[in-house]
């Protein structure tokens, strides 16, 4: 991942268009790869039994999907200004919208896993408090959760307007469901605040 971003900075203005989106598929794969591997749970217990006998440090991957991730989207929003010749080749667009919602998906089901947890337990009848490492999961992808709002704030009016019906149940989900910090839900009191809220006030009118 790391020699992927030093290849776009240091060569990104001579890379020609084939190359440029090798890199970005490079990224997006290692993010779908890492996500994969840390939902496993039969390949984390395995990883598990190995760290006893070994000691060896347990593999980042959360870190390494959300940092793949967020470089992924990073390079997107630049590149319509670092090489506005490739807007003829790539729908950077459309390649921005889908990883948006991509990322919130994945937030949301991290959260929705916690919430199938809690319903279980009134089932029960039993008071178990939501799990350490759930919460420490969603503050850890609560960033990257952010920096996607805000790349769909700083879409122009008319784009954002054209795909605020596939993103609105994301984003009305993401109210209600758990949190391991405030900083998503201060990205999203902002969007609904400058955006959204203007946007169904003139369409009431």
């Amino acid at each position: 991942m790391q020699a992927v971003i030093e290849i776009y900075n240091l060569h990104g203005s001579r890379l020609k268009a084939n190359h440029t989106m090798f890199l970005l598929d490079t990224l997006r794969e290692i993010a779908v790869h890492s996500h994969k591997a840390n939902g496993d749970s039969q390949l984390r217990l395995k990883l598990q039994k190995l760290q006893m006998l070994t000691q060896l440090p347990d593999p980042p991957f959360l870190r390494l999907e959300n940092e793949s991730y967020l470089a992924y989207l990073t390079i997107l929003q630049n590149l319509p200004l670092d090489k506005p010749d490739l807007s003829d080749v790539v729908d950077f667009e459309n390649r921005l919208v889908e990883l948006c919602k991509d990322v919130l998906q994945v937030y949301l089901d991290t959260a929705s896993n916690s919430a199938q947890s809690k319903n279980s337990q009134k089932q029960h009848n039993w008071v178990i408090p939501l799990g350490s490492s759930r919460r420490r999961e969603l503050a850890a992808r609560a960033p990257l959760v952010v920096a996607t709002l805000k790349a769909i704030s700083g879409l122009t009016d008319s784009s954002f307007e054209k795909y605020l019906r596939q993103f609105f149940p994301l984003l009305a989900s993401l109210i209600s469901c758990e949190h391991g910090s405030g900083e998503v839900q201060i990205a999203l009191s902002d969007m609904f605040g400058s955006w959204i809220g203007p946007i169904l006030l003139r369409s009431v009118c």
